[in-house]
């Protein structure tokens, strides 16, 4: 029996098993390294060479080298996906697993039993590496789709301080209310072209008025029409 079947299960994520195999689509590598990895899948190289690198060479898709097999040029071609992973599968799993939960997509719950119970890790990592036995089960390779579909994207947005600035009216042109900055020395010729008011008295006094009939006469004039103190 093969060492993976032992218990050392490979665990290589949904995203990052579409992500290479997209990558594959375009250009195959000669060899697969854990830079190479780490740089398609925009992860650190060590958790390339610790995460990805061994669920490769147990999938028969790189050899212990990193070099690529020819299941790499099948596993890439969706007609001949499904026939590629019920060979993973067979390579990897062991015989009892395969006959106990012949439909490990329905009876999940069941698989995580095995795989807890021959393993004897805990939740978490007995559920990573149901899901990529899960997902060489299904052998779709429409479930790509589905994977980009429900990734979600994180969009950074500076957030920016918005400052009200008060808008300073403009002075009406036409408003006749005078400028009391006019009054300042200088600005005596600026208030010339302002319009202003024109009037015209006709004084009759009589012939025999006196002297002191006269000015009160005027003086009365300049208190009520000029308002000036006399």
């Amino acid at each position: 029996m093969p060492e993976e079947k032992k218990g050392n299960f490979p665990v290589i994520p949904s995203a990052h098993w579409w992500g290479l195999r997209k990558k594959f689509q375009q250009s195959i590598p000669g060899v697969v390294t854990d830079s190479y990895i780490a740089a398609v899948l925009n992860m650190q190289a060590i958790s390339a060479r610790a995460n990805i690198l061994p669920g490769l060479k147990a999938a028969k898709i790189i050899d212990q080298d990193g070099k690529t097999l020819e299941r790499a040029k099948r596993w890439r071609d969706d007609e001949q996906y499904q026939k590629v992973c019920k060979e993973i599968v067979k390579d990897i799993y062991p015989q009892e697993l395969i006959d106990a939960v012949p439909d490990p997509i329905s009876n999940r719950p069941a698989v995580e039993r095995w795989f807890a119970n021959h393993t004897g890790l805990g939740k978490v990592a007995v559920r990573k590496i149901v899901t990529f036995y899960t997902l060489l089960s299904e052998a779709d390779p429409k479930k790509e789709m589905e994977i980009v579909k429900t990734k979600p994207t994180i969009k950074k947005e500076k957030k920016e301080k918005k400052v009200a600035i008060p808008k300073i009216p403009t002075p009406d042109k036409s408003s006749n209310i005078p400028d009391k900055s006019s009054d300042k020395p200088g600005k005596t010729e600026e208030r010339l072209d302002k319009p202003g008011i024109h009037i015209n008295l006709q004084i009759h006094i009589s012939a025999d008025a006196s002297s002191d009939q006269i000015d009160q006469i005027f003086s009365s004039m300049a208190k009520h029409i000029y308002r000036e103190k006399i």
